[in-house]
């Protein structure tokens, strides 16, 4: 573009018009129009959609059972709307077994899987919630992962979380960094995941526990897919489906990812 620019100049230079305001004002005109036109489209095309989701059309935001979910834990989840719809239709799509949250912080995600879980077919199903909580943050990152600090998330607390869940019987708060605080379970079986661990090294970790302990009809629902301030989390998914090519990868609007194992379903 800069090449054609100073072909433009050398034009007009070799214009005896130049020094007239109007063949000023038209050859500056044509530049912007053929030049920059490409460029411009290129910003029109990738403008956010006004609205970005017509929800009037969307079934589950007339859902009472869910919309009840998300006004409870709208104040303690990190998840918009639409990635609570994706927990919310993932939770009902799985076979029997054990349900597992990785990466809980404040819990409201946990609980609104809970919600799902009793709302589902298989009400009163085994739910997991593992966080390091107020003791931990991140173990290591990466040199590309910049967006958080090993102390990131620790203003959570394993007491509050466990208060909120309180109300679910069936449910159990764990502290710790996964897998290793999985040890103490016996974690098979296992119908679906929510994953939201941010990091390259954590994700991979997970990732590497769950896949030969997962149940018939299973889901891995990964957060953070597509946010551009975890890069870890798509290179761990790129890593594990090069290992593992049974699983297929269903991305999600707007930042998560659906990892189903093919040979379970």
């Amino acid at each position: 573009m800069f090449r054609d620019f100073k072909a433009h100049l050398s034009n007009w230079r070799s214009n005896p018009r130049r020094a007239k305001p109007g063949f000023i004002f038209s050859r500056l005109w044509r530049y912007f129009l053929v030049e920059l036109r490409p460029i411009i489209r290129i910003f029109r095309r990738h403008r956010p959609l006004r609205p970005p989701v017509e929800t009037g059309y969307v079934e589950i935001l007339r859902n009472p059972a869910f919309l009840i979910s998300v006004a409870q834990v709208e104040d303690f989840t990190c998840l918009d709307e639409a990635r609570l719809a994706n927990v919310w239709n993932t939770v009902k799509l799985v076979g029997s077994g054990i349900f597992l949250e990785v990466g809980s912080y404040f819990g409201g995600t946990a609980l609104h899987i809970c919600n799902a879980i009793d709302d589902s077919q298989q009400p009163g199903a085994q739910f997991y919630c593992f966080d390091p909580f107020e003791k931990g943050g991140f173990e290591s990152f990466g040199p590309d992962e910049t967006t958080f600090g090993l102390d990131s998330f620790t203003e959570a607390n394993y007491a509050e979380v466990a208060k909120l869940l309180s109300a679910k019987p069936n449910a159990k708060v764990v502290q710790g960094f996964f897998p290793q605080a999985a040890e103490p379970f016996d974690l098979h079986n296992i119908a679906f995941c929510h994953l939201d661990v941010d990091s390259y090294d954590a994700t991979q970790k997970c990732l590497s526990y769950l896949a030969p302990r997962l149940a018939p009809r299973s889901l891995i629902l990964v957060d953070d897919l597509g946010n551009a301030g975890t890069p870890g989390v798509r290179n761990a998914v790129t890593y594990f489906l090069a290992q593992n090519p049974s699983f297929l990868l269903i991305e999600m609007f707007p930042i998560q990812g659906l990892l189903l194992p093919r040979n379970l379903w």
